[in-house]
């Protein structure tokens, strides 16, 4: 279900005070439910799945691999995808430079081609910057009035000129009507699966 950007602005995150010049361009609630001492990263590996899912299946998957093909063909991913390193300008770069660290260390791999900038009990973020676009995913737990927690997931961006600020509007019907629905979709499924493995 997607949820006004006031229901992820009202939340104490560390998010907050990072992205001041990326514009948060989509909130999603995940058909997730948590415990209260679940920890946030927990879902990563329910999110990989889906998304590998979301990227080989269906018209979903068919766009996927259309924009990889362009991709390559034009050069959108030539910008650097460093783990270990703090590439200049990444926000990963930026939070060790507000943090005073010299390198991070991250408990999860991150998905796709998103690197992981943090990972706290309830809240992760990851980001991805290709010729386009700087972009990062944030997931935050919040109270599902049940007693337990959901999961926002918020998608930020800053687009790179002209081109990459055409492009997120092309894309963003296809993005709100078929490929983040399906998403969605598949992360439930997964995440049962997860849960019924832990029992």
């Amino acid at each position: 279900m997607r949820v006004n950007k006031e229901e992820h602005l009202k939340h104490a995150w560390r998010v907050h005070g990072l992205l001041p010049d990326l514009r948060i361009e989509d909130v999603w609630l995940l058909p997730v439910e948590m415990e209260p001492d679940t920890s946030i990263g927990e879902l990563n590996a329910a999110f990989v799945k889906a998304l590998e899912d979301t990227s080989s299946k269906g018209v979903a998957g068919w766009l996927f691999r259309l924009r990889f093909f362009l991709g390559r063909i034009f050069g959108w991913e030539d910008a650097a995808k460093a783990k270990e390193l703090l590439p200049a300008g990444s926000i990963r770069a930026r939070y060790a430079s507000e943090e005073g660290l010299s390198a991070l260390n991250v408990d999860y791999e991150g998905f796709g081609d998103f690197v992981p900038v943090y990972s706290f009990h309830e809240e992760m973020l990851s980001e991805i910057e290709n010729e386009t676009v700087l972009a990062a995913a944030h997931f935050g737990k919040v109270p599902n009035g049940l007693g337990k927690q959901a999961v926002q997931m918020t998608i930020y961006v800053k687009p790179k000129g002209w081109f990459g600020a055409f492009y997120m509007q092309l894309i963003k019907p296809f993005r709100l009507l078929i490929v983040y629905p399906f998403m969605l979709r598949l992360i439930g499924r997964q995440w049962e699966k997860y849960q019924k493995q832990k029992v």
